[in-house]
C-alpha cells in the first residue's frame, strides 16, 4: 500500500507539474500572438481639419450675399445688405497653388443711362491651425463709391495705408463658404486723412 501510495503521489506530481508546463506554454503563446496581431492593426488618424479645408475650398465659388458695416473717422456711414441677382453678381475662385480671383460685375443707372461697371482683384490665401489667411479682401457686391470729386483734371490717388486686415472662416463644406472681414486702414488725399473701417460677412455656394 505504501508503494503504492508514492506511486500515485509521485504521478500526481509529475501530471500536476506536466499541466503547469502546458498551461505556461499556453500563455506564451497567447501573449505571443496577441502582442502580433496587435502590432499589425493600423490606426487611422481623425481627420485633419486643416487639410480638409485646404481641400474644400478649391474651385469657384459664387457670391450669394454680402453685408457691410463702415466707419469714416468712427462715424457710421454704411450699414447695408446685398444680394446677387440678373444686375449684380460675384464670384471667388481658389486655386490649388494658393492663389485666388475675385471679379464683380453690375448694372447700374446713372439718369437715364445704364452702365457696366466691374472690378477684379488677385491674391494669396493660406490656412494656418487657428487663421485664415487671404489678400487683398475679394471683391463683393457693394459698389458704393464715397468721396467727392471737384471740377477738373484728376492729378492723384488716395493713398492707402492698412492698420488692420483680419479674415475668419464662418463655415465651409463642398457646397458652401462664407467668412467674415475686418480692413482698418487710413486714406491720404490731398494731405487729408480719414480713418475707415470696414467689416464684412461674404456668403458663397458652389
Amino acid at each position: 500500500m505504501l508503494i503504492l501510495f508514492n506511486f500515485k503521489a509521485q504521478f500526481l506530481s509529475i501530471m500536476v507539474r506536466n499541466t503547469f508546463v502546458l498551461v505556461l506554454a499556453g500563455l506564451l503563446l497567447c501573449f505571443c500572438a496577441c502582442k502580433k496581431n496587435s502590432s499589425s492593426i493600423q490606426i487611422n488618424p481623425a481627420p485633419d481639419s486643416l487639410k480638409i479645408k485646404q481641400t474644400l475650398i478649391v474651385g469657384q465659388w459664387k457670391l450669394q450675399k454680402q453685408t457691410l458695416v463702415s466707419y469714416i473717422n468712427n462715424v457710421l456711414v454704411t450699414d447695408t445688405t446685398c444680394v446677387a441677382s440678373d444686375s449684380v453678381h460675384s464670384i471667388a475662385k481658389f486655386n490649388n497653388d494658393s492663389t485666388f480671383t475675385s471679379t464683380s460685375n453690375a448694372l447700374v443707372t446713372n439718369g437715364s443711362l445704364l452702365s457696366a461697371i466691374s472690378a477684379s482683384v488677385g491674391g494669396t490665401y493660406s490656412f494656418s491651425k487657428t487663421t485664415f489667411n487671404l489678400t487683398p479682401t475679394v471683391t463683393g457686391l457693394d459698389f458704393t463709391v464715397t468721396g467727392t470729386l471737384g471740377s477738373g483734371i484728376i492729378t492723384s490717388l488716395p493713398t492707402l495705408t492698412t492698420i488692420t486686415h483680419t479674415v475668419t472662416i464662418i463655415s465651409i463644406s463642398s457646397t458652401s463658404l462664407s467668412f467674415h472681414t475686418v480692413d482698418i486702414y487710413t486714406e491720404t488725399y490731398d494731405g487729408t486723412s480719414t480713418d475707415h473701417e470696414n467689416i464684412q460677412n461674404f456668403y458663397y455656394t458652389k
